[in-house]
């Protein structure tokens, strides 16, 4: 029986051993996965649109945001979660083309990005993504339908946060995301695959889509340099909710933000975003077997 009672605690320790050092890889490997850039100097305003710089307080961190009503105070809203190596200043072409179809939009930094201070965690973002949702809720009081869209690593905020969200969104948007953030981080070269196996998933994106009960829009680039297109047709195929692929070709994975290709990436989301039709974002793009489910 002592022998037992030996071989248990050695066990358990060696357990405990195994536990401690799957946290502190996963520390490692999180304040190595995001980066962050300073902020930039473009507003809407550049495009002739005014807004409303804002600062929210997320826990103590103080994040900025940009807002731009749209013309119609009852037209709908969207609420953006950008990507990795961005600040809210990358997408200010993109809210003033928001406003100019009658949308209104907010997008803010995360912790330790932009202006916004803090360091980016896994759970400051989610703590971040809260505090976002509920500041837009209440600048957009009378829109008519609420919308968010996460775009790369902002998929991963966005699916994080959304099940904690009260009222629920109308429709969400998913452009250039991920399956994994496991496999993302292989993809794009933080960590190595045999290592990326030890770490836990927190950010599991394709179990997520089939939590998703709110009509989905995902958008993504056969050409995407970082992620793979298959990952979007295993979130496609993961969601049990109305939703609907759309596959664009010769895109980079940027051109959500990059002016000479972000038209053509945009078009099947404004036509979402000012429709919440699924069925209505027009056929430009999409594989031959696209449909609504």
């Amino acid at each position: 029986m002592a022998h037992f009672y030996r071989f248990f605690a050695i066990f358990l320790s060696l357990l405990l051993l195994m536990l401690v050092a799957r946290h502190g890889i996963f520390l490692l490997v999180e304040h190595h996965a995001f980066t962050t850039m300073p902020p930039g100097k473009l507003v809407p305003e550049a495009f002739g649109v005014p807004s409303r710089q804002i600062i929210l307080n997320s826990d103590g961190r103080l994040l900025r945001g940009s807002f731009v009503q749209a013309p119609d105070r009852r037209a709908a809203a969207v609420l953006i979660f950008h990507g990795d190596a961005e600040s809210i200043s990358d997408w200010a072409g993109i809210q003033a083309s928001l406003y100019e179809r009658g949308v209104a939009s907010l997008v803010f930094d995360y912790s330790g990005y932009g202006a916004s201070t803090g360091r980016p965690t896994v759970r400051h973002l989610h703590q971040d993504g809260l505090i976002a949702h509920q500041q837009f809720m209440a600048l957009t009081r009378q829109a008519n339908h609420h919308y968010l869209l996460g775009f790369s690593l902002g998929c991963a905020v966005l699916l994080d946060v959304l099940p904690d969200l009260h009222p629920a969104p109308d429709g969400i948007v998913i452009a250039s995301g991920f399956a994994s953030a496991r496999e993302a981080v292989v993809a794009v070269g933080v960590v190595p695959n045999w290592l990326a196996r030890l770490l836990p998933d927190v950010w599991d994106n394709e179990a997520r889509m089939g939590l998703v009960r709110v009509p989905a829009l995902i958008v993504h680039s056969r050409a995407d340099e970082e992620l793979d297109w298959r990952q979007a047709v295993r979130l496609s195929e993961a969601t049990t909710s109305p939703h609907r692929l759309v596959m664009l070709d010769g895109l980079a994975h940027d051109a959500a933000i990059t002016p000479k290709e972000q038209d053509r990436f945009w078009a099947p989301i404004f036509a979402f975003l000012r429709s919440g039709d699924l069925g209505n974002i027009g056929m430009t793009g999409t594989l031959p077997d696209n449909r609504q489910q």
